[in-house]
């Protein structure tokens, strides 16, 4: 099993005064045999404001806090809380996004991508 974990990076969209803070989430990466699991840190994200999309391989989870959760500033400059987090990865094209999985639980997605069945290891017959 191989782990990778990676943290922080700031990136704001939007005009100057309406643009919101995304940050990029904590996550590990466990591979075993069969399936790639990700599990993404989005503390403060609820289901209804998280959005998970695939196109054209590129694997996008976007975030955002509810506005409650909100700290006072959006800035990232003045140290307050992202307003959300976006992470954008390719997917290996051994793995299955067809019969991918999620669950947002504690703050946590976690997503289990199965490997594809002609990438999984097979023994071969030998006459």
């Amino acid at each position: 099993m191989s782990t990778h974990y990676d943290s922080t990076n700031t990136l704001t969209v939007g005009n100057r005064e309406q643009r919101p803070t995304y940050t990029h989430p904590s996550y590990l990466v466990k591979t075993d045999e069969g399936a790639f699991q990700l599990a993404i840190a989005l503390p403060g994200v609820s289901r209804d404001n998280l959005n998970v999309s695939l196109e054209k391989g590129l694997l996008t989870v976007t975030g955002n806090r509810a506005s409650g959760e909100l700290h006072a500033a959006t800035e990232p400059s003045s140290g307050g809380a992202p307003e959300g987090y976006q992470l954008q990865t390719r997917l290996h094209p051994d793995l299955n996004p067809e019969a991918m999985s999620a669950q947002l639980e504690n703050g946590i997605l976690t997503l289990v991508i199965p490997e594809k069945e002609s990438a999984k290891k097979r023994n071969i017959p030998i006459n």
